[in-house]
């Protein structure tokens, strides 16, 4: 497994549709996964940490959660099948005493990664992408030496061409099957 961050929340101007892109640590790739359009609010206002007087439904499952006593311990991102990515969110139970036996204090329960990334976000849990994931469909960001890596990425998004992105991704796809088979 490899630790992510929610390095940018960009927008694929042809579809309309909320992009984020995770950073992978110890790398200069990042993961694109596209989200839904209420997803891609939800974790603007995350990142952002704007505060409702109401709870929104993500602070709703939080709330929930320390009700019965547990915590967002990871999320954990581990496969894509159909280009839908499938993701767990790894919650810990509070009540459990046992320390000799730490793993079954967890529970996974199965996620879309959007609302895994939101709770990661506004818990500070740490995202983790399955070294497959990485191996296979994230992309090498190309930095220069006369640059950091903040402005690299900053001129990359702005110069975002979405089209020129999904081709990227496909042709990565389709060296990986090629390499299959």
């Amino acid at each position: 497994m490899k630790k992510a961050w929610v390095k940018a929340l960009v927008l694929d101007r042809v579809s309309n549709t909320p992009v984020v892109i995770l950073g992978i640590e110890g790398t200069s790739k990042v993961l694109p996964i596209w989200i839904g359009a209420c997803e891609g609010h939800a974790l603007a206002l995350a990142l952002e940490k704007v505060d409702f007087p109401r709870p929104l439904t993500h602070d709703l499952l939080l709330s929930v959660l320390e009700s019965l006593e547990a915590r967002v311990e990871k999320v954990v991102i581990h496969s894509l099948k159909d280009n839908t990515f499938y993701a767990s969110l790894i919650l810990r139970d509070l009540t459990y005493t046992d320390e000799e036996d730490e793993e079954a204090a967890l529970i996974e329960i199965d996620s879309r990664p959007s609302d895994a990334i939101i709770l990661a976000v506004k818990t500070g849990a740490t995202i983790f992408v399955s070294e497959n994931l990485v191996e296979k469909h994230a992309i090498e960001l190309e930095i220069g030496e006369d640059r950091n890596e903040e402005e690299e990425f900053k001129k990359f998004i702005e110069n975002l061409n979405i089209d020129v992105f999904k081709q990227m991704i496909e042709k990565k796809r389709e060296e990986d099957e090629e390499g299959n088979d």
